[in-house]
């Protein structure tokens, strides 16, 4: 993207083309796909990566309305001038889109799409240049990572999950030992009978916690192409919390969830959501090793759902707040950590069209806030 002093090239910052280069090369040198359109939304130029991926003859996309030369979601449902690029032209700002389109050989890629605005002299807009860029690559690289960021938190909860199991497994063994007991004596009683009862209720309780607890796992292990749904983010966060539970128990943590009831539920993909709690929970339980508060909220705010997680440990060394989103940037030690956590966690919500923010509480630690839209453009593009 080009802020506002690119726009209009400084001529005393600009040197000429060489004779024997001129724009048009230099355009198709590049390996973005490039469409220039005007004001009236007609393409102007295009280079030839663009030609290439969307399977036209130059002759044929100069000339043609944008909504002709590439399938637009907004003009197919009747919202044409709300797209990206005409919010270009009107606000006169940058504008970045991700959409998934089918290229010329009939394969769906995934697009990562600036809009930059062309300004003149009066500051209106003339043209619009839209850059292309196929993340198709990089958007499956951050897949694996992210599976692989997943099943390393999964290795963490293994104490924590491992006690879920072994509590209800006790249970039935207590409870196939009573039936044995009561088999030998042969519940020739109306007593017997409703004992044995008792028991294969009890039995079947405790097996449906186990059942519980490795669903939650199995959901949390999905990988991220599993098709986005309607997730509900108070069910995500409370199944999170169950499964840090006993770790919380072991180090003195008190938890507080203040979540709002009826909050609707969000467009996505239901693993990376759960991911992401992982991964905000995760982090503040490690971050108060000798007790202390986790305090979840949830919220609706017009079209969008905000979520905060507040610890009460030591809280991010200023120098470091904005590194922690970088990936393998980590301050735990060896061992403990990979630095892929919340470089995953903004990479999901970025993609979901949200935002994710982080800030110190003077004497409460840190806070993470994320809001996420209900209906997230991320399950539009599948």
């Amino acid at each position: 993207m080009i802020d506002s002093s690119a726009r209009r090239p400084d001529p005393a910052r600009t040197l000429p083309l060489p004779p024997s280069l001129d724009l048009p090369a230099v355009m198709d040198s590049l390996s973005d796909a490039i469409v220039v359109v005007d004001r009236a939304r007609r393409v102007v130029a295009a280079n030839r990566r663009y030609l290439e991926v969307f399977g036209a003859g130059r002759e044929h996309v100069v000339g043609l309305l944008c909504d002709d030369a590439v399938a637009c979601p907004e003009a197919a449902a009747g919202q044409l001038g709300r797209c990206p690029a005409c919010r270009a032209r009107d606000l006169r700002t940058p504008q970045r889109e991700i959409r998934v389109l089918p290229d010329a050989g009939g394969g769906t890629r995934r697009w990562e799409i600036t809009f930059n605005p062309i300004l003149d002299a009066d500051e209106v807009t003339t043209h619009v240049v839209e850059v292309w860029r196929d993340i198709s690559e990089r958007t499956a690289l951050e897949a694996q990572l992210s599976h692989s960021e997943r099943l390393a938190s999964i290795g963490m909860l293994a104490a924590g999950v491992g006690h879920e199991i072994n509590n209800p497994l006790a249970s039935l063994m207590a409870s196939v030992e009573s039936l044995e007991r009561l088999l030998k004596r042969g519940m020739s009683t109306d007593a017997d009978r409703a004992e044995a009862l008792e028991i294969v209720q009890l039995a079947e309780r405790e097996v449906t916690r186990c059942r519980e607890t490795t669903d939650k796992l199995v959901l949390l292990a999905q990988p991220y192409s599993v098709a986005p749904i309607w997730v509900d983010f108070n069910r995500a966060v409370l199944d999170t919390a169950s499964l840090l539970r006993h770790q919380m128990n072991k180090q003195g943590i008190e938890w507080r969830a203040e979540l709002e009831v009826g909050l609707p539920r969000v467009w996505a993909r239901e693993s990376g959501i759960r991911g992401v709690c992982l991964n905000l929970m995760m982090n503040a339980v490690q971050a108060m090793p000798t007790g202390g508060v986790l305090r979840v909220s949830t919220r609706l705010d017009g079209r969008t759902a905000e979520m905060r997680v507040e610890d009460t440990g030591p809280g991010i060394p200023p120098e470091h707040l904005q590194r922690i989103w970088d990936p393998f940037f980590t301050t735990k030690p060896a061992g403990q950590g990979t630095g892929l956590g919340l470089f995953v966690t903004q990479s999901i919500v970025h993609r979901n069209g949200g935002t994710i923010r982080v800030e110190n509480v003077p004497g409460r630690g840190a806070r993470f806030t994320l809001r996420l839209p209900l209906d997230s453009t991320e399950g539009n593009t599948t």
